[in-house]
């Protein structure tokens, strides 16, 4: 001991403890005098600092962490310098410390570092229920989705082109096992009748249409939609409508448009087989030809050629025209025989004119003669041919009646005069 005593470093190392223990002792009281002084407690200030992000802290490469929020409110109370400090520089950090927790549900602290110890401080959720699960990736298809009822009448759109088609998807085993549909979602507007070519954001649903929190790679892929206005070629069919005018043949109604192209949604042109054109015929009374605009049918945006040329032919028939009371002569007769006519009565008949209005008109009655023949006719009843001489061959003649029935009998002053001749 007494070596010790003299050793002039031994001596040294007891007058630094010495010192030391002076100094702090020093120290705590000035602190405690500083602390309690009337004039610090009126510089005492309270703060909270709010959105403050929170750090997690855990294994990456292998885990996946849920629950926790990304930002909290920090309420600091200590002297107005520290706190003012504190709000104004933010180089704090909140964090939660999940490096040394098993995979599953917790329930833990938030924790602060790099905030002056004379500052009080409390985060504002203090607790929070995280869940640690076991990361996993996995690749899925992409489904564009979009509303089919924007598109103009007669277009639709074919299947749609995603690009790249499949994204992979990272998150929590249990999340990825509940995924159901990923969707790129085109918010479309208006009337659409071209090819559609826009970027979406990759969607990530379950069964009941919840968005789940898991990260995609890409977010955003491309999607093509081609729009197209379908087509079909069917036939015309010509309609005549309406009723021709008297002395008028509708000889042809015709045109050398035969087909037609349509435009409209598949759907619409499966039940359109053909289209009617038609044409009314009522007011024609010469060959005519007529442009006849189309009728769309519905459902169809489009009609090519929208208007057809129809050809009509027509033929004029013959006008009709009867004279009657004309007188029928006898011909051939027996001089000793007198004719009593049965039919015609009185002998009298008509004719029916059939031709041109223009032919007709030239014919007078005087110009058509009617005749019967009794050359070896004796005396009875006979049914004899009514004969008709013109001499008019644009015009045909019909006798109302053919025949004529006449009865034959010997005159009486024939018989006078045999009686005198036999006295």
């Amino acid at each position: 001991m007494d070596k010790f005593m003299e050793n002039p470093w031994f001596i040294r190392i007891i007058a630094l403890f010495l010192a030391l223990i002076l100094y702090i002792s020093v120290n705590e009281v000035f602190d405690k005098s500083k602390a309690t002084s009337p004039n610090d407690m009126e510089n005492e200030d309270t703060e909270t600092i709010l959105n403050v992000p929170v750090e997690v802290i855990y294994d990456t490469e292998n885990l996946v962490v849920s629950g926790v929020p990304e930002t909290v409110n920090v309420k600091v109370q200590g002297q107005r310098r520290f706190v003012e400090a504190t709000k104004r520089q933010r180089d704090f950090t909140v964090f939660i410390d999940l490096s040394d927790e098993e995979i599953g549900q917790h329930r833990l602290p938030l924790m602060h570092r790099d905030i002056s110890e004379k500052l009080k401080v409390q985060i504002e959720p203090e607790y929070v229920d995280v869940s640690l699960q076991e990361k996993v990736t996995e690749e899925f298809r992409v489904d564009a989705e979009f509303n089919r009822n924007i598109f103009a009448e007669g277009f639709e759109a074919e299947q749609p082109v995603v690009e790249p088609r499949t994204v992979k998807i990272t998150g929590a085993k249990n999340i990825v096992e509940k995924i159901s549909y990923v969707k790129a979602t085109l918010d479309l507007s208006g009337l659409i009748d071209e090819t559609i070519n826009r970027d979406a954001v990759v969607t990530v649903l379950d069964q009941d249409l919840n968005k789940l929190d898991v990260a995609v790679e890409p977010s955003r892929v491309r999607v093509t939609i081609p729009v197209k206005n379908p087509r079909k070629t069917i036939p015309l069919e010509i309609v005549k409508t309406g009723e021709a005018k008297k002395n008028i043949e509708i000889k042809s109604v015709s045109t050398n448009t035969h087909e037609v192209v349509i435009y409209g949604t598949t759907s619409t042109l499966q039940n359109i087989d053909k289209i009617e054109v038609p044409v009314d015929i009522s007011e024609i009374t010469e060959d005519t030809e007529l442009d006849i605009p189309l009728t769309i049918p519905e459902g169809v945006n489009k009609l090519t050629p929208e208007t057809i040329k129809v050809n009509v032919t027509v033929e004029k028939t013959d006008e009709e025209q009867t004279i009657t009371e004309l007188p029928i002569e006898v011909k051939n007769i027996d001089t000793a025989l007198d004719i009593e006519w049965l039919t015609p009565k009185d002998g009298n008949t008509s004719v029916v004119l059939i031709g041109r209005l223009a032919d007709i008109e030239k014919i007078k009655k005087e110009d058509i003669k009617l005749t019967v023949d009794l050359s070896g006719k004796s005396e009875g009843e006979h049914e004899v041919e009514v004969a008709i001489e013109s001499n008019d061959d644009h015009v045909e003649y019909k006798v109302s009646e053919k025949t004529a029935k006449v009865r034959l009998t010997k005159k009486e002053e024939t018989e006078e005069v045999i009686e005198e001749v036999e006295e």
